[in-house]
């Protein structure tokens, strides 16, 4: 099953907590070096929702990129080629995904 906004949402308010998250959406996490323009990217591997972060950001850097990365899951791009939709327009979705959220839970 694909993630869900609602769920999305209770990780957001505390409601839940990020280990229950990625369970739901069977998400694993590496941390590995990559080039330092890139914080982090999401494929799936085996029916795993693998997201790799790159070990040098800033606890606030590792944080916003987990939250972009959920907005991919969320919004299925992880099952789109690359071919299908411009890389940037996939990141400035997700972008905007993820200021929606911020916005819905300030104003729960």
């Amino acid at each position: 099953m694909k993630g869900s906004v609602a769920v999305l949402i209770s990780l957001l308010k505390g409601e839940i907590s990020q280990e229950e998250y990625m369970n739901y959406n069977n998400i694993k996490i590496v941390n590995i070096t990559l080039p330092k323009r890139i914080y982090g990217f999401i494929f799936n591997y085996r029916n795993i929702n693998l997201i790799v972060t790159n070990k040098s950001l800033s606890n606030y850097k590792y944080d916003i990129t987990l939250l972009h990365e959920f907005a991919h899951l969320e919004l299925n791009h992880i099952d789109k080629s690359c071919l299908d939709f411009k890389i940037e327009g996939i990141e400035d979705e997700a972008d905007k995904y993820v200021e929606f959220l911020i916005k819905t839970i300030k104003t729960c």
